[in-house]
């Protein structure tokens, strides 16, 4: 069992504690947390010689803050003890989970195990976690880590579909716990103190989610955000790119960082905006969370306050109808590339959720007369169909609403994405139509499909570290594997690519995938900063370890079930039951 502490109590009691359980702990009993490899690691794991002895870890733990606390060490039995105690947590409330279980649990339980891959089974817990509560502290962690050549993994919320927050055998760094900040500021300048430069911005700590900044807004600015508030603002989302439902007007989640306050791989603390550390500010625009350094703070654009309109629509029983569906994909197909930077969303098959930034006349105007007038004229239109439009009086209302979305699921082992290029969205439109009826027909698009393109692609490909392609595209389809053999034969990836934060871990060739052209540049900076890869997670820049994607995995399934002993069937069984899952995430309030 993990040794628990309050968060609450003091140092010295904490310590205690930790020294007691750190005697009681013997080197061997955490064989189950090495992850499997072939290859010479540069780092240490728990059974090596040169790992922390007890009294170094107790002085790590007396170093820390008053509030802060050192968990561990951690078992694989852990995870069931206090990520599935139905009395303490519930499983399926985001928000609960980001705070939960000592910093171990996962949004998507299958994270525990290495590549997110129930069928592998090999544990991928993090040997201890520091919940830090000050800068000092994670610059002490990182320091430690780096001393003693322990992995650095950081978790924010732990949202992550690669299970990139976590990591078997490494010192994780807890940022759920971290004092928010919510400061606005008006006219704010950067670094450059260019006067003309000025922006309203609200400062967001390490941590902090976007329900806090919600909070904090009200209705009096606009920001741009995900569609869940228990994410973590300043983490993954925007380091991955940040796509909003209302980028196409304000741009990408990095479209809207002015400064970054950052703890480097050697523990000290620097600024990064256009004109201090440009280098290292490009990198952390998309290039991805838990790579370059922690980001501690951050300071991110607020906009002139507006009213939002979501229109949701849904074929309702008709969207098995083959005939039906197939009218609708055309329609949307020709429509959508030429919707005003306003509108944006998300759609499927069988329906749109999409949000207008203005007020409803507008979006009468600019799309919801037309679709009307193109429902009353399908032939013996049906009378199941379903839809409804809502007023808000900010985005800060309408996150409450998409948070409370039931039966939401997302299944990290065939979530794979691929982003459709304006360009051939817009020439070739009927094959654009028949490819999503492809995957309307075979169940194989993902629920949650976004509607890309206008002020996104405004800006220059070279400007964030983002992959190119997101600069140039019109959509991001969403799917499970069927989905993805479809997308790439057609868009492959000296085409187009994907989204950092909407690919899951059995992506193939994920680095020119995720990040294109600007990879071997965003290599270059992570070896300058981080030269002996203390930040290292699975599907970053940099990332040397054990890799599986959806080509290599049926045979590292044959290698584990012959080696435990159980028919190559039951590996057999999993790989196919992966193939015929259908949703990448399903809204159940569609």
């Amino acid at each position: 069992m993990t040794r628990k502490y309050s968060s609450s109590i003091t140092n010295s009691v904490t310590n205690f504690i930790l020294a007691v359980a750190l005697l009681a702990s013997p080197r061997l009993s955490f064989a189950n947390n090495v992850t499997n490899s072939t290859s010479t690691s540069p780092y240490n794991d728990i059974n090596s010689p040169d790992w922390p002895t007890t009294g170094e870890w107790l002085a790590l733990s007396r170093s820390l803050s008053t509030f802060a606390v050192l968990y561990g060490p951690f078992f694989p039995s852990d995870y069931d003890d206090q990520c599935f105690d139905e009395e303490m947590l519930d499983p399926t409330d985001p928000l609960q989970v980001a705070v939960a279980g000592e910093g171990i649990c996962m949004q998507y339980p299958s994270c525990r195990y290495e590549f997110c891959q129930t069928e592998i089974q090999q544990d991928n817990l993090p040997a201890y976690v520091l919940m830090a509560k000050t800068e000092d502290d994670i610059s002490k962690g990182v320091r430690f880590a780096n001393f003693h050549k322990i992995p650095v993994t950081v978790k924010s919320s732990g949202h992550s579909l690669s299970g990139a927050s976590t990591r078997a055998n490494s010192l994780l760094i807890w940022l759920a716990k971290f004092p928010v900040d919510n400061r606005i500021r008006t006219g704010y300048v950067d670094s450059c103190g260019v006067a003309s430069s000025a922006q309203d911005v609200i400062g967001v700590n390490a941590g902090q989610n976007f329900k806090s900044i919600a909070e904090a807004v009200g209705d009096s600015y606009h920001f741009v955000s995900s569609s869940e508030w228990s994410v973590s603002a300043a983490g993954g989302f925007v380091q991955g790119g940040g796509i909003s439902y209302t980028s196409r007007q304000y741009g990408l989640g990095v479209d809207n960082v002015v400064d970054f306050r950052v703890v480097l791989p050697n523990g000290s603390l620097v600024i990064a905006d256009r004109c201090t550390n440009r280098d290292l500010f490009w990198a952390l625009r998309g290039g991805g969370g838990g790579t370059f350094g922690i980001v501690t703070h951050m300071n991110y654009k607020l906009h002139p306050a507006t009213p939002i309109v979501r229109y949701q629509f849904n074929l309702g029983q008709y969207s098995n109808n083959d005939t039906i569906v197939s009218a609708f994909l055309k329609y949307w197909t020709e429509t959508a590339p030429n919707l005003e930077s306003r509108w944006g969303g998300r759609f499927t098959w069988f329906g749109l959720d999409l949000f207008f930034t203005g007020a409803q006349v507008g979006a009468q105007m600019t799309f919801l007369n037309d679709f009307s007038s193109w429902l009353r004229g399908i032939p013996d239109a049906p009378s199941g169909f379903l839809n409804r439009t809502t007023v808000y009086t900010s985005w800060s209302k309408v996150l409450p609403d998409l948070s409370e979305a039931s039966g939401q699921e997302y299944v990290p082992e065939t979530s794979f994405s691929r982003l459709i290029p304006a360009s051939y969205a817009t020439n070739n439109m009927l094959q654009t139509y028949q490819l999503m009826e492809s995957l309307a027909f075979s169940r194989s698009m993902g629920y949650s499909n976004f509607l890309l393109g206008r002020n996104i692609n405004l800006v220059r490909g070279n400007e964030t570290s983002v992959n190119p392609a997101m600069r140039r595209s019109l959509f991001l389809i969403t799917g499970n594997q069927n989905a993805h053999n479809k997308l790439i034969a057609v868009l492959p990836n000296n085409v187009t690519g994907v989204s950092k934060n909407h690919v899951g871990p059995l992506e193939p060739n994920w680095r020119e995938s995720i990040w294109g052209e600007h990879y071997d540049k965003l290599l270059q900076i992570k070896n300058m900063i981080d030269p002996t890869k203390v930040f290292t997670c699975y599907q970053s820049v940099g990332y040397a370890g054990d890799e599986v994607d959806i080509t290599t995995l049926e045979s590292r399934l044959f290698t584990d079930v012959t080696l435990s002993g159980v028919s190559i069937v039951t590996g057999t069984k999993a790989i196919t039951m992966i193939s015929a899952v259908t949703m990448y995430l399903v809204y159940a309030s569609w």
